[in-house]
């Protein structure tokens, strides 16, 4: 026992110094572990198994070398699932944050009563599962009984019904829709927190010299917002990288003709129905190399000098 005490005390055990360091370890290292197990090896064995074949029912591995990644250069079908993914990526992201940088604009000012009320109706759809959320929008967008063309028809205009799932020209903007009632109520609840953490004296020497509501939103709180709008960005694209895959897979499965189809999507079509899982590693890979490329994109893009509210 008193071996045991005298190798503490030489180690510091019960020191301040020791403390501190024990409790940076403790607080760092089990997160670390979790994220090796859980996101780095799993990256690894995926960049490896896509320079394989493999079926994923033997332990039979067949090198391939680059050839998973020439082949998917040279996929018609990759293209298409990648020019979908760059459609609701884009226009979904516009769409979001214009929309909730008004919402929250309008809802911060002090003249709006019930703001509570207002921001549990906006963020009520965070709450439901994406699951739910298709579910209930592919039976409001069916062409038989679905309440977006029974609405139409009962205002008259049964020119504009449509199969808006099944179409061609309508099935990308209308998965856009749910993407966006889904997200909006985060984003405005965060950018609502950052303009009223704004100084109401700028606003006031704003108002002095003259100018208006619009003009003291893109002066003021316009660029005080961009440090936010650059994190709620790298958060957004995260999540979009995904395109929205369970959303796809509920409502459209990809088509119609692949119309919807995106990489995450066509990822899942290769593994667990064609069951080509090295060709699904390499399309993987990519995404994980274009999430990357987004996001040091965004930080030089993004460069801001921090400024006192």
């Amino acid at each position: 026992m008193q071996a045991i005490k005298r190798i503490g005390h030489k180690i510091g055990f019960g020191t301040k110094k020791f403390d501190r360091r024990g409790f940076i370890i403790l607080s760092v290292v089990p997160g670390f572990i979790i994220y090796c197990v859980l996101i780095l090896l799993p990256n690894l064995l995926t960049a490896v198994l896509s320079l394989y074949r493999w079926r994923g029912l033997s332990w039979e591995f067949r090198w391939m070398g680059l050839e998973n990644y020439r082949r998917m250069f040279a996929d018609t079908t990759f293209y298409t699932a990648l020019r979908n993914n760059l459609y609701f990526m884009i226009i979904t992201m516009i769409l979001v944050i214009c929309i909730s940088l008004f919402i929250a604009a309008i809802l911060s000012n002090k003249s709006i009563k019930r703001v509570g009320f207002y921001r549990a109706i906006f963020y009520f759809p965070n709450v439901m599962s994406v699951v739910v959320i298709s579910l209930m929008w592919r039976f409001m967008y069916d062409p038989n009984y679905g309440i977006i063309n029974e609405l139409l028809r009962a205002a008259g205009l049964e020119s504009w019904t449509r199969v808006w799932l099944g179409d061609l020209s309508t099935v990308r903007p209308a998965l856009v829709v749910p993407q966006v009632w889904g997200a909006v109520g985060l984003y405005i609840l965060i950018y609502m927190t950052t303009m009223r953490s704004i100084s109401f004296t700028l606003y006031e020497a704003a108002s002095i010299d003259g100018a208006s509501k619009i003009r003291q939103f893109f002066s003021i709180t316009l660029p005080l917002m961009i440090p936010t709008i650059k994190t709620t960005l790298i958060f957004f694209l995260a999540g979009a990288l995904s395109g929205g895959f369970a959303l796809v897979r509920i409502m459209t499965q990809g088509g119609p003709n692949r119309a919807s189809t995106v990489l995450a999507s066509y990822l899942y079509e290769k593994a667990f129905t064609d069951s080509d899982y090295g060709y699904a590693a390499a399309i993987g890979m990519f995404i994980l190399v274009v999430g990357f490329l987004l996001y040091f994109t965004i930080i030089k893009v993004f460069k801001t000098e921090s400024y006192e509210t």
